[in-house]
């Protein structure tokens, strides 16, 4: 039996896998999963979201953070993370934790 994966919130931490390695590029991002040869490319806010997730924030500090600096809503941001968090989960580049 597998183990379930934790439902994905904003009360959620997204913890980076160690298996997966980060390259900034003039803002932009480049993620390796060394696990399976994947490649992954984050634009400039991806790029900021994942060093969020870097310093261990929840997805709701993460998202409080990209209101203020970018000119987003809360309820658009909110979407948003969630949206790249669980295609970061996906391709196993973060494990979700309550």
């Amino acid at each position: 039996m597998t183990a379930m994966a934790a439902p994905l919130s904003l009360s959620s931490r997204a913890t980076i896998s160690d298996h997966v390695l980060f390259h900034d590029l003039h803002g932009e991002a480049v993620l390796l999963d060394l696990h399976g040869g994947t490649y992954f490319g984050l634009d400039t806010i991806g790029t900021r979201i994942w060093h969020l997730l870097r310093e261990q924030r929840s997805l709701r500090e993460a998202l409080s953070i990209l209101v203020q600096e970018y000119d987003v809503t809360e309820h658009q941001g909110g979407e948003d993370l969630l949206d790249l968090v669980r295609q970061l989960e996906e391709h196993r580049l973060v494990e979700i934790r309550d």
